[in-house]
């Protein structure tokens, strides 16, 4: 897997603006922080689940690939990173038709752990999936970013499938 990593892996040079599209945010299901530069990509955050006074944040992320609008090829993989003060204890992904694909997690990703030092896991923070087979046409993805605290995030992205 480690040259699957390679081909969908761009440095982290500009955390500032990846993190603008998921930032967490304070608002259990209050309106979605601003979507990345030149992209219509959202996500949005809840705390379902965590416990009630709990004072940390959602957890926050970034899907790399496939950018927002893209072509892509069901099966094709996809490639992001997901950090939270709790740590990560799932990210899953689905389709809107449904279909899910399996998320490999606990992966490097370049340029995390340095922007982002004093969180769980940052040097393993990336995760890669395989996108859903789904059929040809637009779809949105869903990546659902989960905390060991139970705190959500959602990152959605529209990709069109050859």
């Amino acid at each position: 897997m480690t040259s699957q990593w390679k081909i969908g892996i761009c440095g982290l040079g500009v955390a500032a603006l990846f993190l603008a599209g998921c930032q967490k945010s304070e608002n259990a299901g209050g309106a979605a922080p601003a979507p990345e530069t030149g992209s219509a990509s959202t996500a949005s955050t809840t705390m379902a689940g965590a416990a009630p006074g709990n004072a940390s944040r959602p957890p926050f992320g970034f899907l790399d690939t496939p950018k927002e609008g893209a072509t892509v090829a069901a099966g094709s993989w996809a490639f992001g990173w997901a950090l939270d003060d709790s740590g990560i204890a799932q990210v899953t992904v689905v389709a809107e038709t449904g279909a899910t694909s399996p998320v490999a997690r606990n992966q490097p990703f370049p340029g995390v752990a340095a922007a982002y030092p004093g969180l769980p896991n940052a040097e393993r923070a990336g995760f890669g999936f395989q996108i859903p087979r789904v059929e040809p046409g637009i779809h949105t993805l869903t990546v659902t970013l989960i905390a060991t605290d139970g705190g959500k995030t959602e990152i959605r992205r529209q990709i069109r499938i050859r």
